[in-house]
């Protein structure tokens, strides 16, 4: 195999690990939703028995992880979206952290100056209300 082969097989186990552990994460999620919605719901009615509930929600979770996971159209557009972001150029920590600052410094500006306006606003109010 060519090296430029080998690195497309890597990237792409890359990527589809990050989408397999996209759809693990929202069926964690869905899991977590069902089992709370579940335990509510079951409530109303009766003292629900937690280990069933939980068990039905983990299973009804896992199905619907599985079919999302399997989905064509879903499943090409979450790897296109993984490969879109794998060509994303993320700043350094550096740049983030100068950005940050800069950031602060900027709305403090700007929270100065309406300040301000609000202040000489308030005075012409209050000299037109009290006369």
């Amino acid at each position: 195999m060519s090296d430029q082969h080998e690195n497309d097989q890597v990237r792409t186990l890359g990527l589809a690990r990050w989408v397999q552990a996209a759809f693990l994460a929202f069926g964690l999620l869905i899991f977590w939703v069902a089992d709370k919605a579940a335990m509510i719901g079951l409530g109303y009615f009766t003292e629900p028995n937690e280990t069933l509930v939980s068990f039905g929600s983990f299973v009804f979770a896992g199905v619907v992880a599985v079919a999302l996971y399997r989905n064509p159209t879903l499943s090409r557009a979450s790897n296109d979206v993984a490969a879109e972001l794998s060509k994303v150029t993320w700043p350094s920590r550096q740049e983030t952290t100068t950005s940050t600052v800069v950031v602060i410094i900027a709305s403090f500006i700007a929270a100065s100056i309406i300040g301000g306006f609000d202040a000489i606003w308030s005075a012409l109010t209050d000299l037109i209300y009290k006369v």
